[in-house]
């Protein structure tokens, strides 16, 4: 049965549950669109056993042994099956299960696994639906194979820069650990590591903003649109350009629905954003074939995608958020992101006579100059920052 949807009236005061994990689960259901809500109660799903040898299963860079376990048992492996999909086509679609996990929805085709089978680390499952909300077909949703081959490719190559370059400060990654797909096929399931969410911050979902945004700036005293450009408009500026000078990558899906901000105890945010899907990016570098620095070339124009990092805001009925907001929130993010690359690479940076609203063309032009390569060295050589500043722009 399809739960009640909250109101989340602005002049509410906010109370936040004393468990983090399941502030965020209730965000993370609340905030979806209303046309895609589904129930945010709890669910079974059916999980088959599957021989391993009609699997091709890729254990990745700092998955758990617990993680692995729970799906990979000796000759057999565990093969959840999304509890909306209608597509026969799906591998396993009408076996016998062999157990069921308790599961809640989060969004598109992704549940997270908070029941006691998860144990102590919190997983999520990315899986093969046909329907991945109850009333929206989407055939193409049953294909995994090229976005679990890419999550392949990214987590290694994020791995290799990790080896290279000092601790990222800022910006946390939630990648895939365990990748299993049916043989040959499309059919598969994708498995990431939640347990940052249990370190004892709470985590709001940027879709949530529009929803309960304004009860979190009223709780501190401070403007809503004025909090907020400060603290995910800049700051996720700041993190993308971040992610691409350091990993060399280009997010396609930096939209709000894959970016959590942290907050404190008291939800004050923290500065750390979690990406999610990083999987679903390109290469705008050589960073998959680089070896002895994190990447030495651009290979096409700056995707700072500001406008996806703030959709549906303005597409949440009564909380929506007015135009002249997301304008000033715009312009902050591509103002951060033009400067954080100024401080990886400094030799590149535009002069201050560039007028704010020309410096992302500016970077396209530099990044992809004559200078460009042996400057890209240089910084790497030296240490290019990571660390995050100390307050938001």
């Amino acid at each position: 049965m399809d739960s009640i949807p909250k109101d989340f009236a602005p002049e509410q005061t906010l109370v936040p549950d004393p468990d983090p994990v399941a502030q965020w689960l209730d965000w993370e259901q609340q905030a979806n669109l209303v046309g895609f809500r589904t129930s945010t109660e709890p669910l079974e799903i059916d999980v088959v056993e599957v021989p391993r040898e009609e699997l091709e299963i890729q254990i990745l860079p700092g998955a758990s042994e617990a993680i692995v376990r729970r799906f990979l048992r000796g000759d057999r492996v565990c093969f959840p099956r999304h509890p909306l999909n209608r597509d026969s086509s799906v591998a396993w679609f009408d076996a016998t299960p062999s157990e069921r996990w308790t599961a809640r929805f989060t969004s598109s085709r992704t549940l997270a696994l908070p029941g006691p089978e998860s144990g102590d680390l919190l997983t999520s499952l990315k899986l093969a639906t046909d329907h991945p909300h109850p009333h929206f077909l989407q055939p193409e949703k049953t294909q995994l194979r090229e976005e679990a081959i890419d999550a392949v490719r990214w987590v290694r190559t994020l791995a290799r820069v990790d080896r290279l370059l000092p601790t990222l400060e800022g910006v946390g990654l939630i990648t895939e650990v365990l990748v299993i797909l049916a043989a040959g096929r499309e059919s598969g399931v994708l498995v990431r590591d939640l347990s940052r969410f249990q370190d004892g911050n709470y985590y709001l979902p940027a879709l949530s903003i529009p929803w309960v945004g304004r009860q979190i700036a009223r709780l501190h005293g401070e403007d809503f649109a004025e909090f907020f450009g400060a603290h995910f408009a800049a700051v996720v500026g700041r993190a993308k350009a971040r992610l691409f000078a350091r990993y060399g990558l280009w997010y396609k899906t930096p939209n709000p629905q894959n970016v959590l901000l942290q907050l404190d105890r008291s939800l004050l945010p923290t500065g750390t954003l979690l990406f999610r899907d990083v999987g679903d990016g390109e290469f705008g570098t050589d960073a998959d074939s680089a070896l002895e620095i994190p990447w030495t070339r651009v290979t096409g124009p700056l995707r700072p995608e500001t406008c996806n990092s703030f959709w549906a805001f303005d597409e949440a009925g009564d909380h929506s958020i007015d135009a002249t907001t997301l304008s000033d929130w715009y312009a902050r993010h591509d103002a951060a992101y033009a400067d954080e690359l100024a401080r990886w690479f400094p030799a590149l940076a535009p002069g201050s006579r560039v007028p704010a609203d020309e410096r992302l063309e500016h970077w396209n032009h530099a990044l992809l100059g004559d200078r460009a390569p042996a400057e890209i060295e240089r910084a790497f050589a030296a240490g290019a920052t990571t660390t995050r500043d100390a307050s938001p722009t």
